[in-house]
């Protein structure tokens, strides 16, 4: 149907002997050619909208599917384990619970809890993240030190859960994500004392190259070194007891192996 009154000019629709006229007496607007391309910017935007719902729908199922498989990996029984396998995971997992707790009551101040094997360990991925970061400006690159000693646990326990499906396994590489947390504390605590050792030589009083000084005094957080470097313990010192937790679960439930019958 025409419109009473011309869309652009808004003048009234005249009439003639042969019924109202089919263009705009004043703009010459041709009012069959504007419904159609109504119309067409209707379909158009009917074809936005469908394609907005569709990829809408599309994140949704991902997002389903991925919780998912989360779900499944994090609850399905292990794969079946032989008896010296379980003794040694069982063992495995007691040693990392001992070894949790230097790290769970030592001062942060101090940082004497973190000088040993897993320090050097972390330290190497650390100075991996630096190089990886290098391209994406200065804070990142310095920032790219702690990401690159937190992430590599990460990947570890990721492989182990959904690349072998082994859950045990993927407890150890979470307990190291806490550790390596753990490990960040006191170089976050050291952000106005300065007087952790550098990798290098001297301390961050001594020379310029400390993470947490910069970090901190860049945004604002260098008073609340202390406060932060606690909370990075606490929370790694929480993972790691998770961790421990949860592969002990896991290995309870591990179904024993079935011995083939020709070794019967």
């Amino acid at each position: 149907m025409y419109p009473a009154r011309c869309p652009k000019c808004d003048t009234a629709r005249a009439r003639s002997a042969l019924g109202p006229d089919r263009e705009c007496a004043r703009c010459g607007l041709v009012f069959s050619k504007w419904i159609d391309a109504q119309a067409a910017s209707g379909d158009a935007g009917r074809a936005i909208d469908a394609s907005a719902g569709a990829a809408e729908e599309f994140r949704n199922g991902q997002l389903h599917r991925l919780r998912e498989l989360l779900r499944e990996r994090l609850t399905e029984p292990p794969p079946a384990m032989s008896q010296a396998a379980r003794v040694g995971h069982a063992l495995l997992l007691g040693a990392l619970f001992l070894y949790s707790w230097p790290f769970i009551v030592a001062d942060v101040r101090s940082g004497e809890a973190w000088s040993g094997f897993l320090h050097g360990v972390n330290l190497v991925f650390h100075e991996a993240g630096h190089v990886f970061m290098l391209p994406f400006g200065r804070f990142i690159h310095v920032l790219g030190g702690t990401l690159g000693q937190l992430v590599m646990p990460l990947i570890v326990c990721g492989s182990f859960l959904f690349g072998r499906r082994d859950p045990v396994g993927a407890a150890v590489g979470l307990w190291w994500f806490g550790q390596s947390l753990t490990d960040c504390a006191p170089y976050i605590a050291d952000a106005r004392k300065l007087g952790l050792p550098l990798l290098g030589g001297g301390t961050g009083a001594e020379r310029s190259g400390h993470d947490w000084e910069y970090l901190l005094g860049a945004t604002g957080f260098a008073p609340y070194d202390i406060v932060l470097g606690n909370m990075a313990k606490f929370a790694g010192a929480g993972i790691m007891l998770i961790a421990v937790g949860w592969g002990t679960w896991k290995l309870w439930h591990t179904p024993p192996a079935q011995l083939d019958s020709s070794m019967r």
